[in-house]
């Protein structure tokens, strides 16, 4: 493997030049050095290797900026900066097909084209079985995920399962229904988790592991409310990883790949492109060098009442969340003490992000336990992550209640990672939550009289842009 994969996509294809068409043989090859002719390429291991690299590096994009689509639209963070920019509308929920929706698109589709390039073109090159085997899990394992992501933020999307060859193939594609991009979701997950093994180890740390398919796929289940499907799967996951005791050792450098993490996207400092804008995005504006010194912006910053959510017990109230306080001015920060590293050159961090964690895994099992009527095994399960952050265990609940400690359990504990958004939608609160939200607090921060609360604000629009360049994929969501 390439000498950066111990921190997997630290290397990357920054692009690929597709010559097609222009001139017969016979005449003069003009290709230049630095580009790469299609007609040449995906002839060897290796190059298979490079592409399923570069599909792993793109995830940094992804995860750099998933907090915008998953965080700030919820109670749990806002935009707490002198200026707002684009994340104003997430914050708000005042999408636009042409505003920041667009990258999710582009981002997911860019991945899952390397994935369906590896999965058509390892048929035609000499590979060794248990390798073969293993880069087609991976690339199942990721165009699942990525179609996760975007069927949640979309809704219908079109389901591309093959490499095109022309921009005019692409064109050719109408929005599938969410059930059957669910259904092949399932497909690639259920495929890839005999594909892959259970851990890596050395240089390869940080790949796909069976642990992280199956957990990607009880997360699917309870996405869809599939609770004997969940529990199922995610009972095979439980006992392959150990619950990390110490929370000052879950989160930043040098934490990364503990025992907690079941995937991550990952970020290597140096100098090198490779590392996040945690730092800059999620530290007070204000914060100066008391936190980071290479610049803040406030952009994702917890809320007060994701603060006032945590007893004052719990170890996790300032594990996972710093408190700012500007001087004499009244504004206080609450910001995610989890991502906010002082690196020492801006946008260079050297933490991961975590994209399946343990904790999340027991909770969602609970969940499911839960929905099975299984209420006091549930609570077996919500109460490991209460222990651990010092507080009581939870017995004799009725099932109502017991769901209402697994919604604010995960809340708490996975709170700034990406989870609180599509969370309140499945419990089909995300209207009820932020209308309460902002009737809370609008006397405080004015700003909230620009929150747009609506049933479709549960997807995003279409981008605009590739509505205009391929018009089947109208109609657009509902509400834009």
């Amino acid at each position: 493997m390439d000498r950066y994969l111990s921190k997997i996509y630290k290397t990357l294809i920054a692009g690929m030049i597709i010559i097609t068409g222009g001139c017969g043989k016979g005449f003069v090859d003009l290709i230049p050095d630095h580009v790469i002719d299609i007609g040449r390429y995906y002839k060897t291991e290796s190059d298979i290797r490079a592409v399923l690299t570069g599909a792993y590096g793109n995830l940094r994009e992804i995860y750099g900026a998933y907090w915008l689509y998953t965080e700030l639209p919820s109670d749990n963070t806002q935009v707490f900066s002198e200026n707002e920019g684009g994340q104003g509308e997430f914050d708000w929920l005042t999408y636009r097909s042409t505003g920041g929706v667009s990258g999710p698109w582009n981002q997911s589709y860019r991945t899952i084209a390397a994935s369906n390039i590896i999965l058509e073109r390892i048929e035609t090159i000499t590979i060794a079985d248990a390798l073969k085997k293993q880069y087609i899990g991976e690339a199942k394992f990721l165009r699942a995920l990525m179609y996760f992501n975007l069927v949640k933020f979309y809704g219908d999307v079109p389901l591309v399962l093959k490499e095109l060859k022309t921009e005019e193939e692409a064109y050719t594609y109408k929005r599938s229904s969410s059930a059957d991009v669910y259904l092949q979701i399932e497909k690639d997950l259920k495929e890839a988790q005999n594909l892959l093994p259970p851990k890596f180890t050395g240089v390869n740390i940080g790949r796909a592991t069976s642990g992280a398919v199956k957990s990607l796929l009880g997360k699917v289940y309870v996405q869809q409310k599939k609770w004997i499907d969940a529990e199922d799967i995610l009972e095979e996951v439980i006992p392959a990883y150990i619950f990390e005791p110490n929370l000052s050792k879950l989160f930043g450098p040098g934490n990364d790949n503990n025992s907690e993490v079941i995937f991550s996207a990952q970020y290597m400092s140096g100098g090198l492109g490779l590392g996040n804008s945690f730092a800059l995005a999620f530290a007070p504006s204000k914060s100066g060098s008391s936190i980071v010194s290479q610049g803040a912006s406030s952009f994702n910053t917890g809320t007060q009442d994701l603060y006032d959510a945590f007893e004052t017990a719990d170890l996790r109230k300032t594990a996972y969340l710093g408190v700012f306080k500007d001087g004499a001015n009244p504004k206080i920060y609450y910001w995610a003490r989890k991502f906010v590293y002082n690196a020492p050159i801006l946008n260079d961090g050297d933490n991961d992000w975590p994209v399946l964690r343990y904790s999340d895994v027991l909770l969602l099992y609970a969940e499911a336990l839960n929905q099975n009527d299984k209420t006091n095994d549930a609570l077996t399960y919500i109460s490991k992550t209460r222990v651990r952050a010092n507080l009581p265990a939870l017995s004799g609940l009725s099932k109502a209640d017991t769901q209402l400690a697994i919604e604010k359990e995960r809340r708490l504990e996975l709170c700034f990672e990406g989870h609180r958004w599509h969370d309140l939608i499945r419990w089909g609160k995300e209207v009820a939550t932020m209308q309460a939200y902002k009737t809370k607090y609008l006397s405080i921060d004015p700003r909230l009289s620009n929150m747009s609360i609506t049933a479709d604000r549960k997807l995003f629009p279409v981008p605009y842009r590739e509505i205009n360049l391929n018009p089947l994929l109208q109609p657009q969501n509902p509400g834009y």
